[in-house]
């Protein structure tokens, strides 16, 4: 059965593969035409035309058109200037194939080629708006964010195909990328026709523009993360921080030899770290152990006693190490006796000390002298006070034996030292991750300095992505949804302020989430107005696609290459596309399509990323103070 549409306008002049060359019967170019009681949209470059051959009704979308002059020699100046318009010019339109409709259902793909001489008829906007949303004949329930930016008809999304796949938003500053980006999901989280409750969504929001209680939806949890002051805290789970690639991801250890050396550590914690025992007890053990060797081995070296300092100071232990100092003749400790005082005046006739020093190696003296097994921890410690003693401590062991250089390990003390004061502000260490009602939960790092910026996504995507593969099993019954604004902070391939190392880690990290992540239910959507910064291997594992008004050369060199299912009438448009519209194209969309995504015109749901009005800023206003009056 033919689809009813009798709107014949010109017919096949040429045929070139799927480019089709159609001549109009007329010229004139209105935005609308009514036809039998139907509205019918103009002809116009990015419009649609069908053409009929047989049974079939062929789809092309209009890529130009031009005015032929059609002076015939045969006629003089005069008589050919007296031609009306109709009868001089001929109307031609260049057109590209794109689908069929067959039995009243809509195809994309070239099945079938038109022939010279087939006819052309314009498409009703009921066929057109039948073409647009052919998902309507899939499912009943409506996901509309805009309307199609030609013809006005509401886009109805095809959600089952967008949010199982990753989705790339981008576009310009001022190009409505935020308001696009909350629009989705603010529409996906309010419908009331779909049940999310086995789905979880985390936005990692560099800016604080979605903080808003009304922003996507009012029943998110908000973790506006500071770095200058203890507010809100993330937990990440005790197995995971002991780990030697989140300790890697923290503390920027380096491949060959900072990160074996933590990978020692954690197995030595694991085997000495007894269950029965206390912390306090298990690490008090271990600095008992170490102290002694520092001052009985026969191979001490300076950097020992300026590691137990801060040890002992960390945990609030009082020693008298302020009187030990380093013989360089000897290569030894020495400790300067107190002839006042009785206890060591008995250690000094004891041992011969005519000097007044003790010398190391000299195990019963040092121990006498320091009465070590006294020693109690009087600070409460967390997780990353244990991680710097821990580390100190093994690397005093190291340096005992010989095992490990000062100077490759010390750097990454200096890092531990210095990162932790901000971690221990945004974050809690737990033995479980709590288990909270809120599955939607948007965590700002507008507060938080550039280094927690840059390590602390990487380290909640890893967190997030395993959490995720040992919850769901064979059977997928679970989705996450990660979505990262501002994406090219943490994503970028061209970044230079961090080591060639760490880049592939944090790369590698996110090409491993984007290539398997859609096995498992896990799915990233990434919002960005520099998508030439972001890794060429991760933009083409994007199924999706949210174009908005890109001008930057290399940002549109690279949507050329890497997005095969944008046709040239789409690029063209990038640049120019106005506030609010978007191309769509992907897996989801049978061909590229331009929407005006709906504004939301409710400032306390929308984004905080509206322009600056200085005209509201600046404007002198009756009654402001400082501003004098007429007259």
């Amino acid at each position: 059965m033919k689809v009813e549409n009798n709107f014949e306008v010109g017919i096949v002049w040429g045929v070139n593969g799927t480019n089709v060359v159609i001549k109009m019967y007329d010229i004139s170019s209105d935005f609308k035409y009514f036809y039998n009681g139907e509205e019918y949209e103009g002809v116009r470059t990015g419009g649609y035309l069908s053409i009929t051959r047989g049974h079939i009704d062929i789809v092309c979308q209009i890529e130009s058109e031009e005015i032929k002059d059609n002076f015939s020699k045969l006629l003089s100046k005069e008589e050919n200037e007296k031609l009306l318009n109709k009868e001089r010019y001929e109307r031609f339109v260049y057109a590209k194939c794109i689908g069929y409709f067959e039995r009243k259902t809509f195809f994309t793909g070239v099945k079938y080629a038109p022939v010279i001489y087939n006819t052309v008829k314009m498409m009703n906007k009921n066929l057109v708006e039948l073409m647009l949303t052919p998902q309507k004949r899939d499912n009943d329930i409506p996901f509309i964010i805009g309307k199609d930016i030609k013809y006005g008809i509401n886009m109805d999304l095809p959600w089952n195909k967008i949010f199982n796949t990753h989705i790339g938003i981008f576009g310009n500053t001022g190009s409505g990328k935020s308001n696009t980006l909350t629009m989705l999901y603010k529409t996906l989280l309010n419908h009331q026709n779909l049940n999310l409750k086995n789905s979880e969504f985390v936005f990692i929001d560099f800016n604080g523009e979605y903080t808003g209680n009304k922003v996507f939806c009012e029943n998110k949890k908000n973790f506006k993360l500071n770095t200058r002051t203890e507010d809100d805290k993330f937990t990440i789970k005790e197995e995971s921080f002991w780990n030697e690639e989140v300790l890697g991801i923290l503390f920027h250890a380096t491949e060959k030899t900072q990160k074996p050396f933590l990978k020692n550590m954690i197995e030595r914690r694991k085997k000495i770290f007894k269950k029965e025992d206390s912390l306090k007890k298990n690490i008090l053990f271990y600095i008992k152990n170490i102290f002694k060797k520092i001052f009985t081995t026969n191979n001490p070296k300076r950097e020992m006693l300026e590691l137990m300092e801060s040890i002992l100071e960390k945990v609030g232990i009082e020693a008298k190490l302020e009187k030990v100092e380093w013989h360089s003749g000897n290569s030894c400790f020495k400790y300067l006796l107190d002839s006042t005082n009785p206890d060591e005046l008995k250690i000094s006739q004891k041992y011969n000390s005519s000097r007044g020093y003790i010398y190391s190696p000299n195990a019963e003296a040092f121990i006498q002298i320091f009465n070590v097994e006294t020693f109690n921890i009087e600070k409460d410690i967390d997780n990353f006070d244990e991680l710097e003693i821990r580390v100190k401590l093994d690397l005093i062991s190291g340096l005992l034996s010989n095992h490990i250089q000062y100077d490759n390990i010390n750097p990454l003390i200096t890092r531990i030292k210095s990162i932790s004061k901000s971690l221990k502000k945004i974050m809690k260490i737990s033995d479980e991750f709590p288990e909270e009602n809120n599955r939607i939960k948007v965590i700002s790092l507008r507060n938080c300095n550039q280094e927690i910026k840059k390590l602390f996504p990487i380290l909640l995507a890893r967190e997030f992505f395993e959490e995720h593969k040992r919850k769901v099993g064979e059977i997928v019954d679970k989705t996450f949804h990660l979505i990262i604004d501002e994406a090219h902070n943490i994503l970028s391939y061209q970044s230079n302020r961090e080591a060639e190392i760490w880049k592939d880690y944090r790369l590698e990290l996110f090409e491993e989430i984007i290539k398997e992540g859609r096995k498992f239910g896990f799915f990233l959507t990434v919002s960005s107005q520099r998508p030439a910064d972001i890794s060429e291997t991760i933009m083409s594992q994007f199924h999706n696609f949210f174009i908005h008004r890109l001008i930057n050369e290399k940002d549109l060199r690279l949507i050329d290459n890497v997005i095969s299912t944008l046709d040239s009438y789409s690029k063209q448009l990038i640049p120019t596309l106005p506030q609010g519209a978007c191309i769509l194209t992907g897996t989801a969309f049978d061909f590229p399509q331009i929407i005006q995504v709906e504004k939301i015109e409710d400032k306390d749901e929308r984004p905080n990323s509206d322009d600056i009005s200085l005209v509201e800023l600046w404007s002198k206003k009756k009654g402001d103070e400082g501003v004098k009056k007429d007259g």
